[in-house]
């Protein structure tokens, strides 16, 4: 009897011993997972100080945590830029100064320190080694008898080589001081820049050399405000060419060859001459209303594929559209449509199917921009539910679900939202 317990306590003992070596071994082998870095949005907000108003920069995570400014005390204009590397910002303060800071908001340098520029504006742009930048400053000649100009500079991050001046030519005025008629326009990488002058369009490598005319004949490349746009490849530039509103779609390889009318159509108007390129460079997406609507109410939102050189109309309901976006990944377009106190968010494939509506019970007002996630799941978005209002920052998922508010509209009024590469 006194045996048998005995072997039974054993075994029981044994069994235990071999359970806990299996769970040791088990947790001991069990893959660690590593810790997802969380997504980032940069903004820009007005906030109040005492009986001062001030536009700055912050950051925030996609939960609405971890808020940070990364600019006491600077004004902040609307444009910036993440470097390729997500660890800086490049921004605008002030119309006339360039600065950088570290994503942390360490390490704040004034990279460009300019005059006073009627009318101002800039385009910046870094190259892909994230230590370098080169933007264009724009400066009204047009609208007085005193000239403009079109400035062109590089800046060294790092601060080895600094800022320097490449190109300055002057615009406008009466008599005119020359037939530029256009901003500089740089590609992508910082590598090339585009721009209009004696009514062809030229360009050049972002260090001054290599200027080279690209179009043979004359025209009107930059009417009603168009601009010149860049495929994210670098290959390509696309344009509208004709007398605002009839204008046709056309693109040239950036070495000056192969170039091609898309629209081809005598009918074709358009409202909002901007064109939006896909991800991987094949379609381009814009706006065409209908004959003689003024207001741009009866416009939809078409694509082209920049080969076949078929259009296709992917709304097919005439209506005010804004705020067109393609998810990095390219499947997807993201846009606004409605009144300017009433619209609606919307998202749907690249060839115009599975329409969905977003935050339906959101009254929005104007949306001018939607920012979305590096991997295609996210939208940003900022908007004032009351005309006067103060504008919050939203992240919707792709889908619809999981709507976050991520400001508060008793502190900041909050726009422009950029999303950190990853």
């Amino acid at each position: 009897m006194r045996l048998n317990k005995l072997l039974r306590l054993s075994s029981i003992a044994l069994i235990s011993l071999t359970l806990s070596i299996a769970l040791f071994l088990g947790l001991q082998s069990r893959p660690t997972t590593a810790v997802q870095k969380p997504s980032i949005l940069a903004f820009v907000a007005l906030q109040r100080e005492g009986s001062e108003v001030r536009s700055s920069l912050f950051t925030i995570n996609a939960n609405g945590a971890a808020r940070r400014e990364l600019t006491p005390k600077i004004e902040v204009s609307s444009t910036f830029v993440w470097s390729p590397n997500g660890q800086q910002l490049a921004f605008v303060s002030g119309d006339t100064d360039i600065y950088t800071v570290n994503a942390d908001g360490s390490s704040l340098t004034k990279q460009f320190a300019g005059e006073f520029c009627k009318a101002a504006s800039f385009e910046i742009a870094w190259f892909s080694n994230s230590q370098k930048l080169v933007f264009a400053r724009s400066c009204d000649g047009y609208t007085s008898d005193g000239s403009g100009s079109q400035s062109l500079y590089t800046s060294d991050t790092s601060s080895i080589k600094g800022t320097k001046l490449i190109r300055n030519l002057e615009v406008g005025g009466e008599p005119p001081k020359t037939e530029i008629s256009s901003q500089f326009y740089v590609s992508p990488d910082g590598q090339q820049v585009a721009f209009v002058k004696d009514k062809h369009i030229y360009k050049m490598n972002a260090d001054g050399s290599g200027m080279t005319k690209l179009t043979k004949s004359p025209g009107e490349y930059t009417s009603g405000g168009s601009e010149l746009a860049w495929s994210p490849d670098r290959t390509k530039i696309a344009f509208w060419l004709g007398t605002y509103p009839k204008q046709q779609i056309y693109t040239i390889n950036a070495d000056g060859t192969n170039l091609k009318n898309l629209t081809n159509n005598s009918q074709n108007e358009v409202y909002s001459v901007k064109l939006f390129w896909s991800p991987d460079s094949s379609r381009i997406a814009y706006y065409q209303g209908k004959a003689g609507d003024a207001g741009g109410e009866q416009q939809d939102i078409y694509a082209i594929d920049i080969n076949r050189g078929t259009a296709q109309n992917l709304t097919q309901k005439p209506r005010n559209y804004n705020a067109v976006s393609w998810s990095p990944d390219g499947k997807f377009i993201a846009f606004a449509t409605g009144e300017s106190n009433n619209q609606k968010l919307y998202t749907m494939s690249a060839d115009g199917s599975n329409l969905t509506q977003l935050a339906p019970r959101l009254n929005l007002s104007v949306i001018y921009k939607l920012a979305w996630s590096s991997d295609s799941q996210q939208i940003a978005f900022a908007f004032n539910k009351n005309p006067g209002d103060k504008s919050n920052l939203y992240v919707i998922n792709r889908d619809g679900s999981g709507l976050t508010k991520l400001t508060n509209n008793k502190d900041l009024n909050a726009s422009s939202p950029v999303w950190q590469p990853q």
